[in-house]
Protein backbone atom coordinates (compact mmCIF):
# COMPACT_ATOMS: atom_id res chain seq x y z
CA UNK A 1 0.00 0.00 0.00
CA UNK A 2 1.70 3.84 -0.66
CA UNK A 3 1.76 5.76 1.94
CA UNK A 4 -0.39 8.57 -0.39
CA UNK A 5 -3.15 5.98 -0.31
CA UNK A 6 -2.90 5.45 3.64
CA UNK A 7 -3.30 9.16 3.66
CA UNK A 8 -5.89 9.03 1.53
CA UNK A 9 -7.91 6.88 4.10
CA UNK A 10 -7.16 8.51 7.10
CA UNK A 11 -8.43 11.64 5.38
CA UNK A 12 -12.08 10.00 4.29
CA UNK A 13 -11.97 9.00 7.61
CA UNK A 14 -11.30 12.06 9.48
CA UNK A 15 -14.43 13.67 7.19
CA UNK A 16 -16.80 10.88 7.98
CA UNK A 17 -16.06 11.69 11.76
CA UNK A 18 -16.55 15.25 11.53
CA UNK A 19 -18.95 15.71 8.97
CA UNK A 20 -20.87 12.75 9.25
CA UNK A 21 -22.05 10.45 6.33
CA UNK A 22 -25.26 11.83 5.12
CA UNK A 23 -26.37 14.73 2.93
CA UNK A 24 -25.92 15.67 -0.47
CA UNK A 25 -22.59 16.89 -0.08
CA UNK A 26 -21.76 13.82 1.45
CA UNK A 27 -23.46 11.76 -1.51
CA UNK A 28 -22.20 13.50 -4.32
CA UNK A 29 -18.51 13.75 -3.03
CA UNK A 30 -19.16 9.97 -2.92
CA UNK A 31 -20.39 9.56 -6.43
CA UNK A 32 -17.51 12.28 -7.59
CA UNK A 33 -14.69 10.19 -5.91
CA UNK A 34 -16.69 6.50 -8.10
CA UNK A 35 -16.36 8.57 -11.03
CA UNK A 36 -12.58 9.45 -11.07
CA UNK A 37 -11.92 5.84 -10.48
CA UNK A 38 -14.00 4.54 -12.70
CA UNK A 39 -11.92 6.83 -14.94
CA UNK A 40 -8.96 5.91 -13.53
CA UNK A 41 -9.66 1.84 -14.54
CA UNK A 42 -10.34 3.27 -18.02
CA UNK A 43 -7.04 4.68 -18.08
CA UNK A 44 -5.15 1.76 -17.26
CA UNK A 45 -7.53 -0.48 -19.62
CA UNK A 46 -7.33 1.08 -22.84
CA UNK A 47 -11.17 1.90 -23.00
CA UNK A 48 -14.08 4.29 -22.17
CA UNK A 49 -15.04 5.49 -19.00
CA UNK A 50 -18.49 4.27 -20.20
CA UNK A 51 -17.32 0.60 -20.44
CA UNK A 52 -15.90 -0.28 -16.66
CA UNK A 53 -17.78 -1.60 -13.62
CA UNK A 54 -16.98 -1.30 -10.36
CA UNK A 55 -16.53 -4.01 -8.25
CA UNK A 56 -14.86 -5.84 -5.15
CA UNK A 57 -12.37 -8.08 -6.97
CA UNK A 58 -11.73 -10.17 -9.93
CA UNK A 59 -14.03 -12.93 -8.99
CA UNK A 60 -16.99 -10.20 -8.70
CA UNK A 61 -16.05 -9.44 -12.08
CA UNK A 62 -15.88 -12.87 -13.25
CA UNK A 63 -19.25 -13.86 -11.22
CA UNK A 64 -21.05 -10.74 -12.94
CA UNK A 65 -20.31 -12.35 -16.10
CA UNK A 66 -20.94 -15.94 -15.65
CA UNK A 67 -24.20 -15.23 -13.85
CA UNK A 68 -25.41 -12.40 -16.08
CA UNK A 69 -25.00 -15.02 -19.56
CA UNK A 70 -28.05 -17.04 -20.15
CA UNK A 71 -26.66 -19.73 -20.15
CA UNK A 72 -28.23 -23.51 -21.06
CA UNK A 73 -27.94 -27.31 -20.61
CA UNK A 74 -25.36 -28.10 -23.89
CA UNK A 75 -23.64 -24.65 -23.77
CA UNK A 76 -19.74 -25.27 -23.07
CA UNK A 77 -17.45 -23.47 -21.52
CA UNK A 78 -13.61 -23.64 -22.16
CA UNK A 79 -11.10 -22.86 -19.24
CA UNK A 80 -7.60 -23.95 -18.52
CA UNK A 81 -5.51 -26.46 -16.54
CA UNK A 82 -3.61 -23.25 -14.12
CA UNK A 83 -7.23 -21.85 -13.15
CA UNK A 84 -7.66 -20.00 -9.77
CA UNK A 85 -10.56 -21.13 -7.34
CA UNK A 86 -11.48 -17.80 -8.17
CA UNK A 87 -12.58 -17.95 -11.34
CA UNK A 88 -13.06 -22.17 -11.19
CA UNK A 89 -15.83 -21.81 -8.76
CA UNK A 90 -18.00 -19.35 -10.66
CA UNK A 91 -17.81 -21.70 -13.41
CA UNK A 92 -18.99 -24.76 -11.35
CA UNK A 93 -21.65 -22.97 -9.99
CA UNK A 94 -22.40 -22.65 -13.52
CA UNK A 95 -22.27 -25.89 -13.97
CA UNK A 96 -24.56 -27.17 -11.53
CA UNK A 97 -26.91 -24.53 -11.71
CA UNK A 98 -27.53 -24.13 -15.37
CA UNK A 99 -26.24 -27.73 -16.54
CA UNK A 100 -23.39 -26.28 -18.62
CA UNK A 101 -20.42 -28.54 -19.63
CA UNK A 102 -16.84 -27.03 -18.43
CA UNK A 103 -14.10 -28.35 -19.96
CA UNK A 104 -10.24 -28.02 -18.38
CA UNK A 105 -7.65 -27.56 -21.40
CA UNK A 106 -4.22 -27.03 -21.09
CA UNK A 107 -3.06 -23.63 -21.00
CA UNK A 108 -1.14 -23.11 -24.27
CA UNK A 109 -4.11 -25.29 -26.24
CA UNK A 110 -7.48 -23.22 -24.99
CA UNK A 111 -7.80 -21.68 -28.54
CA UNK A 112 -7.30 -25.33 -30.36
CA UNK A 113 -10.30 -27.08 -28.57
CA UNK A 114 -13.45 -24.08 -29.34
CA UNK A 115 -16.10 -26.38 -30.46
CA UNK A 116 -19.63 -25.72 -32.27
CA UNK A 117 -21.15 -26.18 -28.41
CA UNK A 118 -18.52 -23.63 -26.98
CA UNK A 119 -20.27 -20.88 -25.49
CA UNK A 120 -17.65 -18.80 -23.80
CA UNK A 121 -13.49 -19.23 -22.96
CA UNK A 122 -12.82 -17.93 -19.50
CA UNK A 123 -9.10 -18.24 -18.70
CA UNK A 124 -6.25 -15.77 -17.26
CA UNK A 125 -4.39 -13.32 -19.16
CA UNK A 126 -1.43 -14.14 -16.80
CA UNK A 127 -1.37 -17.99 -15.01
CA UNK A 128 -1.47 -17.52 -11.60
CA UNK A 129 0.68 -20.79 -11.65
CA UNK A 130 3.33 -20.27 -13.69
CA UNK A 131 3.21 -16.32 -14.94
CA UNK A 132 2.60 -17.85 -18.61
CA UNK A 133 0.54 -15.48 -21.12
CA UNK A 134 -2.39 -16.41 -22.56
CA UNK A 135 -2.22 -16.04 -26.39
CA UNK A 136 -5.80 -13.61 -26.82
CA UNK A 137 -5.36 -13.37 -30.68
CA UNK A 138 -5.69 -16.94 -31.19
CA UNK A 139 -8.26 -17.17 -28.71
CA UNK A 140 -10.27 -14.09 -30.29
CA UNK A 141 -9.81 -15.64 -33.69
CA UNK A 142 -11.73 -18.67 -32.59
CA UNK A 143 -15.03 -16.37 -33.14
CA UNK A 144 -16.13 -16.98 -29.28
CA UNK A 145 -16.58 -14.65 -26.35
CA UNK A 146 -13.45 -14.41 -24.29
CA UNK A 147 -13.65 -13.53 -20.51
CA UNK A 148 -9.80 -13.05 -19.55
CA UNK A 149 -9.22 -13.31 -15.83
CA UNK A 150 -7.04 -10.28 -14.91
CA UNK A 151 -5.86 -10.79 -11.60
CA UNK A 152 -1.92 -10.98 -12.36
CA UNK A 153 -2.41 -9.12 -15.36
CA UNK A 154 -4.06 -5.65 -15.07
CA UNK A 155 -1.26 -3.61 -13.14
CA UNK A 156 1.85 -5.95 -13.87
CA UNK A 157 1.66 -6.36 -17.26
CA UNK A 158 0.75 -3.86 -19.93
CA UNK A 159 -3.06 -3.64 -20.78
CA UNK A 160 -5.18 -2.89 -23.74
CA UNK A 161 -8.60 -4.24 -23.33
CA UNK A 162 -9.15 -2.81 -27.56
CA UNK A 163 -6.12 -4.64 -28.39
CA UNK A 164 -6.46 -7.63 -26.68
CA UNK A 165 -9.97 -7.68 -28.49
CA UNK A 166 -11.71 -9.79 -25.68
CA UNK A 167 -14.89 -9.67 -24.69
CA UNK A 168 -15.12 -9.28 -20.73
CA UNK A 169 -12.32 -8.85 -18.61
CA UNK A 170 -12.58 -8.56 -14.83
CA UNK A 171 -9.27 -7.32 -12.52
CA UNK A 172 -8.31 -6.97 -8.89
CA UNK A 173 -7.77 -3.35 -7.27
CA UNK A 174 -5.63 -4.51 -4.32
CA UNK A 175 -2.71 -6.65 -6.21
CA UNK A 176 -0.81 -5.02 -8.68
CA UNK A 177 -2.81 -1.52 -8.56
CA UNK A 178 -2.34 -1.75 -5.14
CA UNK A 179 -5.61 -0.62 -3.93
CA UNK A 180 -7.30 -1.66 -0.85
CA UNK A 181 -8.76 -5.09 -0.43
CA UNK A 182 -12.54 -5.02 -1.46
CA UNK A 183 -11.54 -3.39 -4.97
CA UNK A 184 -11.99 -4.17 -8.81
CA UNK A 185 -13.08 -3.54 -11.98
CA UNK A 186 -14.86 -5.36 -14.70
CA UNK A 187 -14.78 -4.43 -18.97
CA UNK A 188 -17.44 -5.04 -20.89
CA UNK A 189 -17.01 -4.80 -25.02
CA UNK A 190 -20.13 -2.71 -25.77
CA UNK A 191 -21.66 -5.13 -28.05
CA UNK A 192 -21.54 -7.57 -24.85
CA UNK A 193 -23.14 -5.78 -22.91
CA UNK A 194 -26.84 -6.07 -23.41
CA UNK A 195 -25.45 -9.83 -23.30
CA UNK A 196 -25.89 -10.15 -19.78
CA UNK A 197 -28.30 -9.69 -17.37
CA UNK A 198 -28.02 -7.58 -14.19
CA UNK A 199 -27.33 -10.20 -11.71
CA UNK A 200 -26.32 -7.62 -8.72
CA UNK A 201 -29.17 -4.61 -9.41
CA UNK A 202 -28.74 -2.05 -6.80
CA UNK A 203 -28.81 2.22 -7.20
CA UNK A 204 -26.08 2.36 -9.69
CA UNK A 205 -28.20 -0.81 -12.07
CA UNK A 206 -31.12 1.82 -13.40
CA UNK A 207 -31.14 4.72 -15.58
CA UNK A 208 -33.43 6.53 -13.01
CA UNK A 209 -33.02 5.67 -9.37
CA UNK A 210 -36.93 7.39 -8.36
CA UNK A 211 -38.13 4.58 -10.92
CA UNK A 212 -36.23 1.81 -9.85
CA UNK A 213 -38.90 -0.94 -9.79
CA UNK A 214 -39.36 -0.37 -13.42
CA UNK A 215 -35.50 -1.73 -13.43
CA UNK A 216 -34.88 0.49 -17.01
CA UNK A 217 -31.04 -0.67 -16.82
CA UNK A 218 -28.39 2.87 -16.81
CA UNK A 219 -26.73 3.35 -19.97
CA UNK A 220 -22.94 1.94 -19.73
CA UNK A 221 -21.30 -0.80 -18.12
CA UNK A 222 -22.11 1.29 -14.53
CA UNK A 223 -25.28 -0.96 -14.56
CA UNK A 224 -23.17 -3.91 -13.11
CA UNK A 225 -21.48 -1.88 -10.67
CA UNK A 226 -21.33 -4.11 -7.01
CA UNK A 227 -23.41 -2.10 -4.44
CA UNK A 228 -22.74 1.52 -3.41
CA UNK A 229 -19.62 3.06 -3.91
CA UNK A 230 -17.88 3.19 -0.41
CA UNK A 231 -15.45 6.43 0.09
CA UNK A 232 -12.96 4.47 2.13
CA UNK A 233 -12.09 2.19 -1.26
CA UNK A 234 -12.43 5.04 -4.01
CA UNK A 235 -10.20 7.84 -2.39
CA UNK A 236 -7.89 5.11 -1.74
CA UNK A 237 -7.49 2.90 -4.83
CA UNK A 238 -7.26 6.40 -6.86
CA UNK A 239 -4.42 7.91 -4.24
CA UNK A 240 -2.68 4.22 -5.99
CA UNK A 241 -3.15 4.78 -8.93
CA UNK A 242 -2.37 8.30 -9.56
CA UNK A 243 1.27 6.77 -7.01
CA UNK A 244 1.78 4.45 -9.88
CA UNK A 245 0.92 6.75 -12.85
CA UNK A 246 3.01 9.48 -11.53
CA UNK A 247 6.01 6.84 -11.84
CA UNK A 248 4.76 6.04 -15.30
CA UNK A 249 3.32 3.00 -16.18
CA UNK A 250 5.63 2.33 -19.14
CA UNK A 251 8.56 2.30 -16.28
CA UNK A 252 6.47 0.31 -13.56
CA UNK A 253 5.89 -2.83 -16.31
CA UNK A 254 9.11 -2.53 -17.61
CA UNK A 255 11.46 -2.78 -14.78
CA UNK A 256 9.03 -5.90 -12.81
CA UNK A 257 8.48 -7.40 -15.61
CA UNK A 258 12.70 -7.13 -15.82
CA UNK A 259 13.42 -7.94 -12.48
CA UNK A 260 11.10 -10.92 -12.43
CA UNK A 261 13.20 -12.00 -15.81
CA UNK A 262 16.56 -11.58 -13.64
CA UNK A 263 15.18 -13.59 -10.57
CA UNK A 264 14.00 -16.96 -13.35
CA UNK A 265 17.92 -16.68 -15.02
CA UNK A 266 19.50 -16.51 -11.79
CA UNK A 267 17.34 -19.26 -10.19
CA UNK A 268 17.80 -21.56 -13.42
CA UNK A 269 21.45 -20.91 -12.89
CA UNK A 270 21.48 -21.91 -9.32
CA UNK A 271 19.92 -24.97 -10.68
CA UNK A 272 16.51 -25.17 -10.05
CA UNK A 273 13.48 -26.14 -12.12
CA UNK A 274 11.90 -22.63 -13.10
CA UNK A 275 8.24 -23.55 -14.72
CA UNK A 276 7.56 -22.04 -17.96
CA UNK A 277 6.66 -18.52 -18.37
CA UNK A 278 5.99 -15.39 -20.21
CA UNK A 279 6.73 -11.59 -20.18
CA UNK A 280 4.80 -11.47 -16.78
CA UNK A 281 5.67 -10.55 -13.00
CA UNK A 282 5.14 -14.02 -11.85
CA UNK A 283 8.37 -16.61 -11.08
CA UNK A 284 7.37 -20.27 -10.01
CA UNK A 285 9.81 -22.83 -9.32
CA UNK A 286 9.86 -26.39 -8.38
CA UNK A 287 10.48 -27.77 -4.57
CA UNK A 288 10.27 -30.73 -2.93
CA UNK A 289 7.86 -28.90 0.24
CA UNK A 290 6.99 -26.19 -1.31
CA UNK A 291 5.05 -24.86 2.19
CA UNK A 292 8.20 -26.25 3.76
CA UNK A 293 10.34 -23.90 1.69
CA UNK A 294 7.92 -20.75 1.87
CA UNK A 295 8.07 -20.93 5.90
CA UNK A 296 11.53 -21.13 5.71
CA UNK A 297 12.12 -18.21 3.15
CA UNK A 298 9.15 -15.76 5.38
CA UNK A 299 11.72 -16.50 8.83
CA UNK A 300 14.39 -15.00 6.14
CA UNK A 301 12.12 -12.16 5.54
CA UNK A 302 10.97 -12.90 1.90
CA UNK A 303 7.00 -13.69 1.61
CA UNK A 304 6.31 -15.61 -1.37
CA UNK A 305 3.65 -18.43 -1.74
CA UNK A 306 3.30 -22.01 -2.55
CA UNK A 307 0.94 -23.59 -4.68
CA UNK A 308 1.11 -27.21 -3.45
CA UNK A 309 -0.98 -28.77 -6.54
CA UNK A 310 1.80 -28.20 -8.87
CA UNK A 311 4.66 -28.43 -6.47
CA UNK A 312 5.93 -24.77 -6.93
CA UNK A 313 7.09 -21.97 -4.73
CA UNK A 314 6.21 -18.56 -6.71
CA UNK A 315 7.58 -15.42 -6.30
CA UNK A 316 5.33 -12.04 -7.30
CA UNK A 317 8.08 -9.41 -8.62
CA UNK A 318 6.87 -5.59 -8.40
CA UNK A 319 8.68 -2.47 -9.51
CA UNK A 320 9.58 -1.45 -5.91
CA UNK A 321 11.18 -4.56 -5.25
CA UNK A 322 15.20 -4.30 -5.94
CA UNK A 323 18.20 -6.07 -7.38
CA UNK A 324 19.31 -6.48 -4.55
CA UNK A 325 15.98 -8.50 -2.70
CA UNK A 326 16.61 -10.45 -5.85
CA UNK A 327 19.88 -11.41 -5.15
CA UNK A 328 19.50 -12.27 -1.47
CA UNK A 329 16.44 -14.76 -2.27
CA UNK A 330 18.29 -16.65 -4.83
CA UNK A 331 20.69 -17.20 -2.11
CA UNK A 332 18.38 -18.57 0.25
CA UNK A 333 16.26 -20.51 -2.21
CA UNK A 334 16.69 -24.14 -2.06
Amino acid sequence: MPRRAADAIHQRIDAELTAGRCGRPYFTALIDLAAQLRAGYAGVLGCDVADVALTGSTTDGVNTVIAGLDLRPGDEILTSDEEHPGLLAPLGRARRRHGVSVRVIPFAELAGEVSRSTRLVACSHVSWVSGRVADAAALKATGVPVLLDAAQAIGAVPVDVRALDCDFYAGSGQKWLCGPEGSGCLYVRPERLDDLLVPWPGYSSVADPARALEFEPAAGVSRLDHGFPAGLRSASALASLHVLGDAGWGWVHERAASLAALLADRLAERGLVVGPRGRSTLVSWQADDPQAEVERLAENGFIVRSIPAFGLVRASVGAWNSEEELEALVRLVR
